[in-house]
């Protein structure tokens, strides 16, 4: 665990290092939180009560939120993996006595914690005072949104472990993280919540991990998700979580067996 622990504390003391790098994203962060505020404002603009069950103020509160949450959802794990592939570093890691996986997500959970005290901390500071956001509507609600933002990351962090193994298999992985990165983008509700979309997509998301990310911990926050409803949601994101785990684990068992039968 010791070892866990000192790879978390060496990819903190690696970010703060760079001072520039953490001015200018703060910078390209609250821009982009206060852009997305202003048009869903101007969308709101002529409404007289609320669309889908949601008004102005809950929806200003959820790209607030989005936005934080974004800020400290580090999961450079594919990014990782398909370095190693390319280095031909990864073989590495199949004789440590440490668990490549854990070591990844130590890494990521390094550069989280950089996040929270360098980006999520200061738009917190810069924009309570200027939209006054909504708390939670209760304290159920509080407390449920924290372990469903914990079941959100762990769904992310998966996802992209997983997009990171398929470079075993594939040799240029740039594009199917793009693509990745935009399916995320519009199906995790995290500028664009799902309520909003046809219904037949609606249907079809309910299927599929990404409205899990996002959309579960945000709909509890502002109450769109009612607390009897959160937790057949919070289960849904454990399933997910499970399921997820579970591939992985079966592609990076098939690569490892690739790898062996190559020679490598």
């Amino acid at each position: 665990m010791s070892a866990y622990i000192f790879i978390i504390k060496m990819n903190l003391l690696t970010s703060l290092s760079y001072s520039f790098d953490v001015f200018s994203s703060f910078i390209t962060s609250f821009i982009i939180m206060v852009a997305g505020v202003f048009v869903w404002k101007a969308a709101y603009v002529g409404i007289p009560s609320s669309v889908e069950g949601v008004n102005e103020s809950q929806m200003v509160t959820y790209i607030i939120i989005s936005f934080f949450l974004s800020s400290i959802f580090v999961c450079n794990v594919d990014n990782s993996i398909n370095y190693k592939i390319r280095k031909g570093d990864i073989v590495s890691d199949f004789i440590r006595p440490l668990n490549p996986f854990f070591c990844w997500l130590m890494e990521d959970i390094g550069e989280a914690f950089n996040a929270t005290i360098l980006r999520f901390v200061p738009l917190l500071l810069v924009s309570a005072p200027i939209f006054r956001f909504s708390l939670p509507g209760s304290i159920e609600a509080a407390m449920l949104f924290v372990p469903s933002c914990i079941l959100s990351y762990s769904i992310l962090w998966l996802i992209s472990a997983i997009t990171g193994l398929l470079a075993f298999w594939i040799i240029e992985l740039g594009n199917m993280r793009i693509v990745k990165n935009i399916i995320i983008t519009i199906l995790s509700g995290s500028m664009v919540p799902l309520w909003f979309f046809p219904k037949n997509i609606q249907d079809l998301s309910r299927f599929l991990p990404f409205q899990y990310t996002y959309q579960t911990p945000l709909g509890i926050y502002i109450g769109k998700i009612t607390i009897r409803d959160a937790i057949p949601s919070i289960l849904l994101q454990m399933t997910w979580v499970i399921i997820l785990s579970g591939l992985t684990f079966i592609m990076w068992k098939r690569a490892k067996r690739k790898l062996l039968v190559q020679g490598g």
